[in-house]
């Protein structure tokens, strides 16, 4: 199970470790579930996580421009347990949990309680 909290913005945030070699640095995620993709990291922690080039997608934004990204894999400490993951990188401050990394788990997301539970 991983908790979070739900944060002045109303975002649903828990943490993920993201790996290079031995070393685990804890980073911040919100929960995006109208993400398709597993991860979408903030290129702040592109140094602090080895990751190998796969292909380039397109993704569909909110706004409905269509755009075109690399796509790399990488290993992350999700649920207690590292897990190799297919992820794109942001230029926000953001990093995105997608529904592709969440689709075996539930989600409870309790806005007066401020938490988010998942299981």
């Amino acid at each position: 199970m991983i908790e979070g909290h739900v944060n002045e913005s109303l975002e649903s945030v828990v943490e993920i470790g993201i790996k290079r070699g031995d070393a685990v640095t804890m980073i911040p995620a919100i929960v995006d579930t109208g993400f398709s993709g597993s991860l979408c990291l903030a290129e702040q922690h592109v140094d602090q996580l080895a990751m190998t080039f796969q292909f380039v997608e397109r993704y569909e934004l909110a706004n409905g421009e269509v755009i075109a990204k690399d796509v790399f894999r990488g290993s992350i400490m999700f649920d207690g347990r590292e897990q190799e993951v297919e992820l794109i990188l942001t230029a926000s401050q953001d990093t995105l949990i997608g529904a592709s990394l969440l689709k075996g788990y539930k989600i409870m997301i309790d806005y007066p309680g401020r938490t988010v539970r998942i299981e």
